[in-house]
């Protein structure tokens, strides 16, 4: 169970870590992300330039699993530098959710 760490005197709810964690994770725009972080590189559709083509099924042809897709974002693979520094674990789980659906 979650630890309440306090209650909106307003409200009645309860605040704190995981009830903001959980709000977060419900409100990252995973197309937002791709458009400011990943677009530059593979298109603002996804269709390829600098890095590869993610579009049309492609990066679901070369990650049947998401949890393999999510590591090279977070890590890197070759040109393509890693984002686990710069975007949080749900910006890159709404990212690669996102990416697996143009």
């Amino acid at each position: 169970a979650a630890a309440v760490v306090g209650v909106d005197y307003f409200s009645g709810q309860a605040t704190g870590a995981p009830d903001n964690a959980a709000t977060e994770s419900a409100v990252v725009d995973g197309a937002q992300v791709f458009n400011n972080r990943c677009a530059s590189c593979h298109g603002s559709d996804g269709g390829g330039g600098l890095g590869p083509q993610l579009s049309q099924g492609k990066v679901v042809a070369s990650f049947p699993d998401i949890a393999e897709q999510i590591a090279v974002i977070t890590n890197g693979r070759g040109g393509m530098p890693g984002f686990g520094e710069r975007l949080s674990a749900e910006e890159v789980k709404a990212v690669a959710e996102y990416v697996r659906s143009l």
